[in-house]
């Protein structure tokens, strides 16, 4: 019967042993996949960041434009992240959020206060409103983040009516996405496919819908266990498919299969290169380069 027990503690101990050595891969399964290139912070010929609103990855020029809506201006980087131009539009900008471009070098740019997207058409020297007087609302319009699609079709978060406004390359309305009970509806992203992916703050989930703004698929909700979110705030779509959702309050970025399954998370609250502290936008380039505004540590944290 001793020899038993004895047997019984081995073989115990064994299973522990290989137990621990498996968690050994999967703690550290994130630091592999995701590791930090560089930060543009304050200083030089641009001066301080002041609150960044978002940013766009332009793969035309190979250049990187971001809001500063603290001072109301776009900076413009060049491929190894060296500063080129600023470009402030006399007293058109008014504290701009997210941006976008088309294939056609038109920029686009979220107002949320002024209620407003506005154009910015370098080339002819041109800067309006888009018209969004005639677009049926409940609520005034309020225009969050910008997305464009391989048809340079434009996509409005409209959070004060939950819903996804589409635009043409016309600039014409064309339709509306609801995302029912899609309460703090915050981003929208469109892949190679023509998915639409929504994100909503306040009941922390995904959405993806078909081009035609079919449902196809939901996931993600609010709690303390892995793969859940606290305070999400934006998301990006790689490639592969990958989701990418940025964790306002946990300070991190949690990423999902296309079947909304959790992979892994990478971040964390602090001030040293590739931590994050209140982290605001996501950003995925084609050579799928990580781009996040770190808002409270005044930088752009470049990951690959």
């Amino acid at each position: 019967m001793k020899k038993m027990s004895n047997m019984c503690r081995k073989i115990c101990f064994f299973c522990l042993v290989v137990f621990c050595c498996l968690l050994i891969p999967v703690a550290g399964f994130s630091e592999e996949k995701v590791r930090h290139l560089t930060s543009i912070t304050s200083g030089g010929e641009f001066g301080r960041l002041g609150v960044l609103g978002g940013l766009f990855y332009d793969e035309a020029k190979d250049r990187l434009y971001v809001t500063d809506a603290s001072h109301n201006r776009i900076l413009a980087f060049d491929s190894d992240f060296k500063f080129i131009s600023e470009f402030t539009g006399g007293e058109a900008l008014n504290w701009p959020t997210s941006l976008t471009r088309d294939s056609r070098g038109r920029f686009f740019v979220a107002q949320p206060s002024e209620g407003k997207v506005i154009v910015i058409d370098i080339a002819r020297e041109d800067i309006n409103p888009i018209d969004l007087s005639a677009i049926p609302s409940e609520n005034r319009i309020y225009p969050c983040n910008l997305a464009i699609d391989s048809f340079d079709n434009l996509y409005v978060v409209d959070k004060a009516n939950r819903r996804i406004l589409i635009f043409d390359i016309n600039l014409e309305f064309s339709k509306e996405i609801p995302v029912k009970n899609g309460r703090g509806l915050k981003d929208v992203r469109v892949d190679s496919s023509g998915r639409v992916y929504t994100l909503s703050t306040i009941d922390g989930s995904v959405r993806i819908y078909s081009t035609g703004g079919k449902l196809l698929s939901r996931f993600g909700k609010r709690g303390t266990e892995p793969g859940e979110f606290r305070f999400p705030v934006s998301l990006a779509v790689d490639r592969k498919g990958l989701i990418y959702v940025l964790d306002q309050h946990m300070c991190k970025v949690l990423v999902f299969n296309k079947r909304g399954e959790f992979l892994f998370d990478f971040s964390r609250l602090g001030w040293r290169e590739g931590r994050l502290h209140y982290p605001s936008y996501i950003f995925i380039n084609r050579s799928e380069r990580i781009f996040i505004i770190d808002r409270q540590n005044s930088r752009i944290s470049i990951f690959e």
